[in-house]
């Protein structure tokens, strides 16, 4: 069965955080599949969120700590965020939802579309597009 791993930032447990992804102090990682079960796999604490973002190691801190996952969740666009759909095997994702579960619901809908990006990025075809998706 087809899956996706995705990583959401958070402060607090139940929204997504309205800051960038590094900022967050909490990545809640979960695995949603083809048959519209959503799995928790993981919540990691951000060691790297006070770093300051012109610090050229943060992102690579920050991936680091998330390295397992394909798609990261924010609800807005950062300069790294522009960098990693360029330069890396993750994609970047914004959702303009504040509950972390309407988040995982918008994803769940958008499910074909989201595991077609990460399968190009396993490809090495790195676009750098951030797509943005919402309620219905």
């Amino acid at each position: 069965m087809e899956n996706i791993r995705i990583c959401i930032g958070s402060n607090d447990n139940e929204n997504i955080a309205r800051s960038h992804l590094g900022d967050t102090e909490q990545f809640f990682i979960f695995d949603i599949f083809e048959n519209d079960e959503i799995k928790t796999v993981d919540v990691r604490i951000n060691d790297a969120k006070d770093l300051d973002h012109s610090a050229s190691n943060k992102m690579e801190k920050i991936l680091d700590i998330i390295k397992d996952t394909e798609i990261l969740v924010a609800w807005q666009k950062s300069p790294n965020f522009i960098n990693i759909a360029k330069k890396t095997k993750y994609q970047p994702v914004v959702v303009k939802a504040e509950k972390i579960n309407d988040v995982l619901n918008i994803l769940q809908n958008s499910f074909v579309q989201l595991k077609e990006l990460a399968d190009k990025r396993k490809k090495g075809d790195f676009s750098p597009e951030i797509h943005e998706f919402k309620l219905q």
